[in-house]
C-alpha cells in the first residue's frame, strides 16, 4: 500500500513538472508541421460555423484581433471560403448586403511536451483557431447574428518506454470538448491514450 502511494506521488509530480507548453520560437509558421496543426484547427473550427443568415447574400469580411500578416492570408480564405460554400456572395467593390466581421481571438502554434515516467515521453506542436463571427448591417450596424468558434489539434511524436514512435501523429478536438481532467489515474489514461482527441491526417 505504501510503495503504491509513493509511486502515485513519484508519477504525479513527474508528469505536473514536465508537461508544458511554450510558444514556438521564431518567426512566421516554421514548418510544414505547425502549418498543418494550424490548418486542421482553423478548418475544425470554421466547420462549426452557421453561415445561414448570409446565404445568398453579398458579404464583405472585416478583420480584428489577434491577426498577423502570417497568418491573414490563411484566416481570410478559411473564412471566405467556407462562407462562399454556405451560398454567400463575397464583395470586394461596392455595398454588400452584410458586413462579416471575423474577431480573431487566438490564432497561432505553441511547442509542447510531456512525461509519463517510464511509460510514455511525448513532443507535441500544438495549434489553436478561435474565432468571433458577426453579422452586422451595414447601414444601421445592427448586429443579425455572433457566435463564437474555436478548435485544438496537435502533432505528437512519442516515445514508448525507450521506442521513438518516428512517424508522430496528428489529433484535433473541438474547444466544447475540452475538459478538466481530474484525478491522478484519469490524468494519466488522457495523456498515455489521448481519449478526447480525434485522430487526423494530415491536410
Amino acid at each position: 500500500m505504501f510503495k503504491n502511494l509513493v509511486l502515485a506521488a513519484f508519477l504525479a509530480a513527474s508528469l505536473a513538472a514536465c508537461s508544458t507548453t511554450q510558444k514556438t520560437e521564431g518567426s512566421g509558421l516554421l514548418s510544414v508541421v505547425t502549418q498543418n496543426v494550424l490548418t486542421i484547427a482553423g478548418d475544425a473550427a470554421i466547420t462549426q460555423a452557421d453561415f445561414s443568415p448570409i446565404k445568398s447574400k453579398g458579404v464583405q469580411i472585416e478583420m480584428s484581433g489577434f491577426v498577423e500578416e502570417k497568418n491573414r492570408g490563411f484566416l481570410t480564405n478559411l473564412v471566405s471560403s467556407k462562407a462562399e460554400d454556405a451560398g454567400a456572395l463575397l464583395v470586394r467593390l461596392g455595398k454588400p448586403d452584410y458586413i462579416l466581421e471575423v474577431v480573431v481571438n487566438r490564432a497561432g502554434n505553441d511547442a509542447g511536451r510531456s512525461n509519463v515516467p517510464i511509460l510514455k515521453a511525448s513532443r507535441r506542436t500544438e495549434a489553436t483557431v478561435d474565432l468571433t463571427l458577426t453579422v452586422r448591417d451595414p447601414v444601421t450596424g445592427q448586429r443579425i447574428s455572433s457566435q463564437r468558434v474555436a478548435a485544438l489539434s496537435k502533432y505528437e511524436q512519442a516515445k514508448w518506454v525507450g521506442i521513438v514512435d518516428g512517424k508522430g501523429k496528428y489529433y484535433v478536438r473541438s474547444a466544447s470538448s475540452q475538459r478538466q481532467v481530474d484525478g491522478l489515474l484519469p490524468l494519466i489514461s488522457e495523456e498515455l491514450n489521448n481519449k478526447s482527441w480525434t485522430k487526423v491526417n494530415a491536410p
